[in-house]
């Protein structure tokens, strides 16, 4: 126990240099970015990157940095990692959709059923942590109105309370669900956008296979197996095929 403690004090010292030099870092992206020198701030956000450190305001300038410097496909890849982390974030979808419309490939969606889009959009209005912070929220409030309906003087008011206080456990246990069903998505590695001009999609996870068709720099994909240096692959429209590994790169 004393030398996990003593470890856990050696650690601290370096927590606190390394978020001292990634706030460096930050800065130095931010001023270069708004005097256009988009390398140089990207330089400085990959560094912070390469330390570990994720948000969604990282990802979002390094997509802004990578839109400004022409490179759509690593714009959209980090839009995408912003939104993974972020799903309510606005900016980032208005400029995914403004890089999106510089993309070859216009793909259909197929659609779903009309109850899973509007949970969706339900769940996709905050980020993981602040539906957590929600459901803490609910729980507190439950448990404010289960003491008064303990101590209510009333009949009227204790079934009131009670009401209340069902109400607020469901909508914890909805907040619960969707700050996990997000946290999962972010931790998921099953979708990727492709990373090369031209990608020929195979029916077999081999050169020789059949072209089935192509895909272009920017496209995102769904894996669904990989074996070796291919993937199987499945776009919004439901077609599916192999690809190489390499020509993708996971959001």
């Amino acid at each position: 126990m004393k030398r996990i403690l003593i470890y856990f004090l050696m650690l601290l010292p370096l927590a606190g240099h390394a978020a001292n030099d990634n706030g460096r870092l930050w800065t130095e992206a931010n001023d270069a970015y708004s005097m256009g020198q988009y390398e140089g701030a990207l330089d400085s956000y990959r560094q912070i990157e390469d330390s570990g450190y994720q948000s969604y305001k990282l990802f979002y300038n390094m997509g802004n940095a990578y839109y400004k410097l022409g490179e759509n496909g690593k714009a959209i890849l980090y839009y995408e990692k912003a939104l993974k982390l972020d799903p309510s974030g606005t900016d980032a979808i208005n400029n995914l959709q403004i890089a999106k419309l510089q993309t070859l490939d216009k793909i259909e969606v197929l659609p779903e059923l009309i109850i899973a889009t509007w949970i969706k959009d339900v769940r996709n209005l905050m980020s993981s942590d602040s539906w957590a912070y929600l459901a803490v929220g609910f729980l507190v409030l439950m448990m404010f109105l289960l003491l008064m309906f303990k101590f209510a003087p009333t009949s009227g008011k204790r079934k009131f309370s009670f009401v209340l206080a069902c109400v607020t456990l469901l909508l914890a246990i909805f907040s619960i669900l969707f700050a996990a069903s997000l946290k999962a998505n972010a931790d998921s590695e099953d979708t990727a956008i492709v990373m090369v001009p031209v990608s020929n999609i195979k029916s077999a996870p081999n050169s020789t296979g059949n072209n089935l068709f192509i895909l272009h720099e920017g496209s995102k994909v769904e894996i669904l197996e990989e074996a070796g240096q291919w993937c199987r692959i499945e776009i919004s429209d439901g077609r599916q095929g192999w690809m190489q590994k390499g020509d993708i790169e996971v959001i």
